[in-house]
């Protein structure tokens, strides 16, 4: 789990989120060079929910990389509070696809394992671990170790480690990817929940186009690699938002997912198309 601590009394304008002619490129085993990104312009604001789709391999988390400051851009800028990123931007927490909890530490340990990091005395992170870890619905659960628990479960905890140090920017890579459709939406509520009491700013990359609307403020459409912005949606359903699973069913819902739909299933096409003819 990526963490830095954010410092007291932060300036909501620290959360913003800046992409501009951002082009990402990479060398294949081969030694040919790859782009993944090009010329991706972006903005997120202060304490909004982004989400990011597109076809498998459009770069979208590639992006989340760029922003969090874990790699960089091969050329164009990436800002965040109005600087440029250089290292781990201050105040960023990172939700990966996979588990990235320590196998041998607790519950309690892997989530007060950040503020400890950064200097917190033990007692006290565990106290506010303890805190988190009711919030996100395992009270009682402190002692287990992470293989101990169902997936729902450690992607509770991943959430907590998240969250503990009240992050202005939250960066999740398909962290729902794996699970069930029942503990997707259970989780979603909850992240949408816990989203509201501190409101970072977020950028949740996901390939499922209803979870994307349902949760978040503004929708980007991806193209086929090397990717760009195609199309950005303004997602104007009410907040707070209720169950996901409640508001998919909704006229709003659903005439915003058939226009998303048909901007990303042009993308999706070209995807399996690229596929198809290279596995002939």
């Amino acid at each position: 789990m990526l963490q830095e601590r954010p410092t007291t009394a932060q300036d909501p304008a620290d959360a913003r989120i800046e992409l501009e002619g951002v082009t990402k490129r990479f060398l294949t085993p081969a030694g040919e060079p790859f782009t993944a990104l090009y010329d991706v312009n972006l903005v997120v604001d202060p304490g909004q929910f982004c989400a990011i789709v597109g076809p498998t391999g459009c770069g979208k988390s590639t992006t989340l990389t760029l922003v969090s400051g874990l790699d960089r851009q091969s050329a164009g800028v990436v800002r965040v509070g109005g600087q440029p990123v250089d290292g781990i931007a201050r105040g960023t927490s990172f939700v990966f696809q996979a588990d990235a909890l320590m196998p041998w530490k607790t519950v309690l340990g892997n989530v007060a394992m950040g503020p400890i990091f950064h200097g917190v005395p033990k007692k006290t992170a565990h106290i506010a671990a303890r805190d988190w870890l009711r919030r996100v619905g395992l009270a009682g659960f402190e002692n287990h170790h992470p293989h101990q628990l169902s997936g729902g479960m450690r992607k509770r905890v991943a959430l907590a480690s998240a969250l503990i140090n009240e992050p202005s920017i939250l960066l999740m890579d398909e962290p729902f990817g794996a699970l069930d459709v029942q503990t997707k939406a259970i989780m979603s509520n909850e992240l949408l929940a816990l989203w509201e009491q501190t409101r970072p700013s977020v950028i949740f990359v996901t390939h499922d186009l209803e979870e994307a609307i349902a949760l978040a403020d503004r929708v980007v459409v991806m193209t086929v690699g090397p990717g760009t912005v195609k199309d950005v949606y303004e997602i104007d359903l009410p907040r707070p938002r209720g169950a996901v699973q409640e508001i998919r069913f909704e006229p709003r819902f659903l005439e915003l997912h058939q226009q998303i739909w048909e901007s990303l299933r042009d993308e999706v096409e070209r995807a399996y198309a690229r596929m198809a003819g290279g596995s002939r």
